[in-house]
Order: structure tokens, then C-alpha cells, then sequence
């Protein structure tokens, strides 16, 4: 009789109770892509052919509403390899994981693994994000494109401001005492005190123009990258390094009518000395870089979208020669639906140091998939 009374009564909670449910997303991209090899002299060229996975990702999100005001929120993000896994491995890679609390009037709180706010900037501007494998958008040859582990984050309500909105977030880091580390998808600054590494910005978006600025102090990046290259001996190989970065980007996107939209991106950043810095990140002056671009909606024939963007990015060092790395690449898109489109797009890379040049052409075409 007491089972059968409990039973009831937890029946009768969960009845009047109510849970909202979780929304499943993500994004299914693959393409093929034709990366030959131009090698050192005394070395093979090569015809290559990749399927790669560009960036595809699933993930559960949702919030509850706890007040009139109050919200709690979560999400639960994981990039996927629908070829054979990052580096031959991992077929899942933790991205942005989450748990936070929202007031409609103040804003929200965020603890987790998350994108930095300069990161976010650049997805306003970077046309071919993610192509070939996440090495044909501004990450190939950029830094500051970083995902940070054990974070608090703050995103403002937004403020109206004339035909816009004017928003801010802030993201303050707590790291290993070791220094800085890469990690599965992120990676981990340097410091126990919550702050040691912080990232910040503030965007001005309306239909018109969206325009932002940001900040990143002492959060862990690449520098000297080299894009799309496949050569398994080339003549330029730059000066890579892991380290710690101060970066400050700008971003401005121009919607003009007629469907075309114009994108710019500029940036500087230099080291922060901490633990964990790679041995060559010592050697490097500063890394500037900037992106110009443009996508266009064919007024009479919607399902079509034509769209270029040029990238460079300049690193110098100390001692040795500065390293430069230009990335042109231009392509079309075919919507069949909101969810499904085609693309195809031909590139082509650029890396000098000194009197050594690397060249890098692509061609590819893919397929998109969003849920």
C-alpha cells in the first residue's frame, strides 16, 4: 500500500511538472579536396586526392525557466569525422561544453569549455570557414582562433543602439600551475588564479553593418601557420609555435542591397611570456594579419551564392627572417534548401621566408548538411 502510494505521488509530480526539451543541432560537411605536392628540388611531387571532414559537428542544447526572469541553460557540443578521425584517432572531440544561468535583464553566466569571444568575431567575416579540414579559413595561417578550457564566461543583455544592438562578453580562464597546454579540442592557459588569461569583446550588430573589437590576454594560440599546405618537404616550412597570446582584432561586415556583403578583418598580436610557451615562441617579434572579402546573392537566381576572400598574415622574429603567408580562395555555393547546399572553390597559398617560397593550390567541392 505504501509503494503504491509513493508511486502515485511521484506520478502526480512529474505530471504537473513541466521540462523543456532539448533542441539536437548540427552540421554534417565533407568535401573532396586536390592538394598535389610541390616539394623541395631533389624531392617527388605527388597528385594528392583528400576526403576531408570539414569541422562537422553535433550537439544538445537547452535552457529551463526557473523565474519570470531566470533561466538555466546548458550545452553539449562534439566535432565529428565522417572520414577517419582527427589524426587517424579520435572520432569525437569535445568543442563547446557548458552549464549557465541567464537573467533576461542582466545577462548570463557561463562555466565550461568555450569558444573566446575574439574567436567569435571572426565568424562574422571568414566566408570559407572551416574548408579543407579547418585550414582554408583564417585558423590555417591567424592566431586567436582559440577555444579555452575551465572558463567563466559574462555575455550582456543586448543594448539597443539606433538601427542595432550593442553587446558585450567576457570570458576569464583558470589554468594548470604547469602553464599552458593543448588539450582535446581547446586547449589550457597558465595560472590557478581565475583572469591569469581573460578574452573580451563588443559588437555593434544591425542590418546594415556589424562591427566588433576584441581582446585576448595570455590565451594559449598558434603562430606561424601554414595554412593548406601538403607538401611533405617544402621549401618553407615557417616557425611554428605554441605560446601564449595578446591579440587584439577588429571586424567589420557591410550588408549592401542586391544580396552583396563586404567583410574585413585586422589584427595584431605578440607573445606573452609564460610556462609552457614552446622554445620558439622566444624568437617572435609580432604576427599582424588581416582579411578583406565578399560574398554575393544572385538576385536572379537565389539558390546562388559566389564569394572570394584574400588573408595574409606576417610573423617576425628577432633574429631570422619574418615569415609570410598569403591565402586567396574563391568559390560558389548551390542552396538546394536551408538545410542542404553544394559547393565547390579553387585556392591557392602563398608562403615566403627569405629567399624560400612555398605554393600551395586547391581545388574541391563539398557538401553541407545543417540540423
Amino acid at each position: 500500500m505504501k509503494t503504491k502510494l509513493a508511486a502515485a505521488i511521484a506520478l502526480s509530480l512529474l505530471a504537473g511538472s513541466t521540462f523543456a526539451a532539448p533542441t539536437f543541432y548540427g552540421e554534417i560537411d565533407a568535401s573532396v579536396d586536390y592538394l598535389p605536392e610541390d616539394n623541395k628540388t631533389g624531392f617527388s611531387d605527388k597528385d594528392v586526392v583528400e576526403l576531408n571532414s570539414n569541422n562537422s559537428f553535433i550537439g544538445l542544447k537547452g535552457d529551463e525557466k526557473l523565474t519570470d526572469r531566470l533561466s538555466a541553460l546548458y550545452q553539449a557540443e562534439f566535432t565529428f569525422y565522417v572520414d577517419d578521425g582527427e589524426n587517424g584517432s579520435d572520432t569525437f572531440v569535445p568543442r563547446n561544453l557548458l552549464i549557465g544561468l541567464k537573467d533576461e535583464k542582466l545577462g548570463a553566466i557561463k562555466l565550461g569549455k568555450i569558444d573566446t569571444p575574439v574567436k567569435q568575431l571572426s565568424s562574422v567575416v571568414d566566408t570559407f570557414n572551416n574548408y579543407v579540414d579547418n585550414k582554408a579559413d583564417i585558423t590555417g595561417i591567424l592566431t586567436g582562433e582559440n577555444r579555452i578550457d575551465n572558463v567563466v564566461v559574462y555575455e550582456s543583455p543586448a543594448f539597443a543602439l539606433g538601427e542595432g544592438k550593442v553587446k558585450a562578453t567576457a570570458l576569464l580562464a583558470s589554468g594548470e600551475a604547469s602553464g599552458i597546454s593543448k588539450s582535446k579540442g581547446g586547449a589550457k592557459v597558465a595560472g590557478r588564479g581565475l583572469g591569469d588569461a581573460w578574452s573580451a569583446s563588443v559588437v555593434y550588430d544591425s542590418k546594415p553593418v556589424v562591427v566588433g573589437i576584441g581582446y585576448d590576454k595570455a590565451i594559449p594560440s598558434n603562430f606561424g601557420g601554414v595554412g593548406i599546405l601538403n607538401a611533405s618537404q617544402p621549401e618553407v616550412t615557417g616557425t611554428k609555435a605554441f605560446a601564449a597570446a595578446n591579440t587584439l582584432r577588429a571586424i567589420g561586415r557591410i550588408n549592401l542591397d542586391a544580396g552583396l556583403a563586404l567583410k574585413a578583418l585586422y589584427q595584431t598580436s605578440e607573445v606573452e611570456s609564460v610556462a609552457g610557451n614552446e622554445a620558439a615562441a622566444a624568437n617572435i617579434d609580432d604576427a599582424q594579419g588581416w582579411l578583406v572579402g565578399a560574398e554575393y546573392n544572385l538576385p536572379s537566381a537565389k539558390a546562388w551564392t559566389v564569394k572570394a576572400q584574400y588573408s595574409q598574415n606576417t610573423t617576425t622574429y628577432k633574429v631570422g627572417d619574418d615569415f609570410d603567408a598569403q591565402q586567396f580562395i574563391a568559390g560558389a555555393d548551390y542552396a538546394f534548401s536551408k538545410q542542404v547546399k553544394a559547393y565547390g572553390y579553387a585556392g591557392y597559398l602563398a608562403l615566403e621566408q627569405g629567399s624560400n617560397e612555398s605554393e600551395q593550390p586547391v581545388l574541391g567541392t563539398g557538401l553541407e548538411f545543417k540540423f
